[in-house]
């Protein structure tokens, strides 16, 4: 039986500094959703190549949240988690004032680097502490965050401009480096000069970041083939897992993650369910706005249902799988993503409102759900002294996820600008996926070793 820490006022002031930052990734990610038409026009590029301001975040941060977490796990988090506070206000603040698509790529690249020490480090607090019960509260902030973020983003981008966007983040950001600084205790191991560049092992972390950039040059080459992306997914990815069995000290110890209860098999389906869901989530706002004709406010309201829902499902999670079980919940979460994503294979031009809401309000249950549900199983199942690295390949899991579907949706956009984009040929493809989680849930949930 797990007991729970009551945290002192310090930590619990330390908690909510961290749980401030952690909302910070998923925000940002979910806030452009709706302002990439606004970019687009205003900086006269095509979808296609304007997506970029998305996938170039996720990508940033699938590489930097394992990392920072390995750098979390060796040094403690309160330096590395104000230096990544400050580094994303500057980004932030000079995103406002970008005026070419480099430009402002370059600022989500530095906003995404910075607030990935968060997650990473909030994981490494709570088990300092033993504050189980935290994780539901780290799980909460990152699904509303997510959630509310279109609406939130559809709001800004009518009133102020997709400048917004970017200079609401400040006061948090700023806030939260405060609070952290003034709060969490001191660092507990200081490593000796050069100690820590051999620790976060650098030849493992480029090969990782190498077989990431080949993974998206191969994304957003579809529906054709990129050779070099293909050649450096295979060659960069092999060589990442040769390397890291055979380090002294590892980026990512594969043998502990691989080894039988081990978090692989979560890591692999948080994967699945990311792309199955941004698939739907990124491709109906397009639809929306060039199919039906909403505004960018209309398409964050019309999506809204899906950030109600999986608020609403996260926070009675906890609950409903002390009654249930994980793995039953998990299951039901998986079902309802696969009724969800399988719904908008019938959607079309005359597809009523209220058709959209409802598939918004089932797809909104799972995201809660499952969500929970595999943070969960990633704690519990992360070896001994990797915390922090275990919770940052699990945020890296999610934008993998969410690198693959923004590379879909951009491969499935038309040519011209002006051609009304069509959800239903990508929907059948994200139903496929989720057909997928539910089979890889299945099967790990029952190996005796659950």
């Amino acid at each position: 039986m797990t007991t729970t820490v009551r945290p002192a006022p310090g930590t619990r002031t330390a908690l909510t500094a961290l749980l401030c930052g952690t909302l910070l990734a998923p925000l940002n990610s979910s806030m452009v959703a709706v302002a990439l038409a606004p970019i687009q026009r205003d900086l006269g590029r095509p979808l296609a190549t304007t997506t970029w301001v998305v996938t170039v975040f996720y990508l940033t941060a699938c590489v930097c949240q394992p990392l920072l977490g390995r750098v979390a796990d060796r040094v403690g988090p309160r330096r590395l988690f104000a230096a990544g506070m400050a580094l994303a206000a500057l980004a932030s603040a000079a995103a406002v004032t970008a005026t070419s698509l480099p430009l402002l790529v370059l600022c989500r690249c530095a906003q995404a680097a910075g607030v990935s020490a968060a997650f990473p480090c909030a994981m490494v607090v709570i088990r300092r502490h033993g504050d189980v019960a935290r994780l539901s509260a780290v799980a909460t902030v990152n699904t509303t965050a997510g959630a509310v973020g279109p609406v939130l983003g559809g709001l800004l981008t009518s009133w102020a401009g997709w400048q917004a966007i970017f200079w609401v983040n400040l006061p948090v950001m700023l806030g939260a480096l405060v609070l952290a600084w003034r709060a969490i205790g001191p660092e507990e191991r200081r490593p000796a000069r050069g100690g820590l560049v051999r620790a976060i092992d650098p030849v493992g972390v480029v090969l990782f970041a190498v077989a990431m950039v080949g993974l998206l040059a191969v994304m957003l080459a579809l529906p054709t083939v990129s050779v070099p992306g293909a050649v450096a997914v295979v060659v960069a990815g092999t060589g990442f897992l040769w390397w890291e069995r055979r380090a002294a000290e590892p980026f990512v110890d594969v043998r502990s993650l691989a080894a039988p209860g081990g978090p692989v098999p979560v890591l692999g389906t948080f994967v699945l369910f990311n792309l199955a869901y941004y698939g739907a989530f990124y491709g109906l706002p397009p639809w929306l706005q060039t199919a039906l004709g909403f505004d960018a406010a209309h398409a964050g309201l019309l999506i809204m249902p899906i950030a109600a829902t999986s608020v609403v499902a996260t926070v009675l999670g906890g609950p409903v799988m002390r009654r249930f079980g994980v793995g039953l919940t998990l299951l039901a979460g998986g079902g309802l993503l696969l009724a969800g994503v399988a719904a908008i294979t019938t959607f079309g031009a005359a597809t009523p409102v209220w058709a959209v809401v409802l598939d918004g309000v089932v797809l909104g249950v799972p995201y809660g759900l499952c969500n929970l549900g595999l943070q969960r199983l990633m704690y519990e199942r992360a070896p001994a002294g990797m915390t922090g690295v275990v919770g940052g390949l699990f945020q890296s899991a999610r934008y993998v996820g969410a690198i693959l579907a923004v590379g879909l949706v951009g491969a499935s956009a038309p040519g011209d600008p002006s051609t009304p984009t069509d959800p239903r040929g990508l929907a059948v493809a994200m139903t496929a996926v989720a057909a997928a989680v539910i089979v890889i849930l299945a099967r790990d949930l029952r190996r005796p070793e659950r």
